[in-house]
Order: structure tokens, then C-alpha cells, then sequence
């Protein structure tokens, strides 16, 4: 019997035909996630049902163990279900809702600050002045899933910034 040369990307759904020469891929060329085993679960689909009795005679499979230890981290996986309509309540109450450049969820907006500290402006030579002043405004993102934290220029900084750049690109 020969191998097949398709597979499903359990990741972006896409099919992949690798080339029999060549091999399997690695990783999807089209999201560039790793392919194989990890994260994955297989299930064989038409066995034959085992005895009950087997059954009990198996150790806890690592999925038991991942989901005890997530339990112990995070209670009970019910709660999930509260924390993921909590964190659609706060998204549906934002204006602007950034993807997350890592696992692409939704961020929520954690709050505003102004960055000062450790701020060295660089003057380019044909603006004559900082693209940014010494003090300036940023909202701070979060990420519910893999909880990456992000910082966004303020409104009011971003249009400064523009409003120079138009100022200097019409001379």
C-alpha cells in the first residue's frame, strides 16, 4: 500500500500535496504552523468498542493529565465557559479591537499610559524633530489566550505623528 501524498493542516485546514520525492512537509506552507503530533489528538475511527474491563486496567491517558493540570490551575473547566463570555462582554464594549500577532484572538483594551522612561527620541535629519515627543500616549492591549501584552500609540500621538510627516512630505 502506498503513502498518501495529502494531508489536512489541523491547524488552518488547508490540504497539503507534498511532492513523493521530496517527503512530507515539516510545516504548512500556508500558516506555518509545525505539522505532526503536537497538540494533536488522534482518534481511529471504526476499532472495534474494547472491553470495559481493559478500560479500567489503562493508566490516564496524558489528555487526563493535561486537563487535571489545567483544572488545578484554573478550577473547573466549566469556568471556562464563564471566562470566554466575560471576555466577549468586554471585546463587544471596545471600539477597537486589535488581533494578537501571536495566536490571532482578539486583545481587550487593559488601560492607557504615557511613556516617558527611558525615552531617547531620534531626530531624523530631514523632519528636524522627533518623530515622537519625550512624553507620549499609549493604550495597552492584552491578550486572552496566550495573555501578550501590546502597546499602541494614542490617538492623539498617532495624528501628531501623521500631521508631521504630511507637514514635511509637501516641501
Amino acid at each position: 500500500m502506498s503513502q498518501s501524498n495529502e494531508q489536512v493542516c489541523p491547524w488552518c485546514q488547508t490540504e497539503i500535496v507534498w511532492d513523493p520525492e521530496i517527503g512530507p512537509e515539516d510545516s504548512c506552507p500556508h500558516c506555518f504552523n509545525e505539522l505532526g503530533d503536537y497538540r494533536s489528538i488522534k482518534l481511529n475511527l471504526g476499532e472495534d468498542e474494547r472491553d470495559s474491563s481493559d478500560e479500567e486496567d489503562e493508566e490516564p491517558d496524558d489528555l487526563d493529565e493535561e486537563l487535571g493540570d489545567f483544572e488545578d490551575d484554573y478550577g473547573d473547566i466549566d469556568g471556562m465557559d464563564d471566562y470566554e463570555e466575560g471576555v466577549q462582554r468586554v471585546l463587544d464594549t471596545q471600539e477597537d479591537t486589535p488581533e494578537c500577532p501571536t495566536c490571532h484572538s482578539f486583545m481587550l483594551l487593559a488601560g492607557a499610559g504615557t511613556l516617558s522612561d527611558n525615552y531617547t527620541p531620534v531626530v531624523p535629519q530631514s523632519l528636524n524633530q522627533p518623530l515622537l515627543k519625550p512624553k507620549f500616549g499609549t493604550r495597552v492591549f492584552v491578550c486572552p489566550s496566550c495573555f501578550k501584552v501590546e502597546h499602541v500609540l494614542s490617538e492623539a500621538d498617532r495624528m501628531a505623528m501623521v500631521e508631521l510627516l504630511k507637514e514635511h512630505g509637501s516641501k
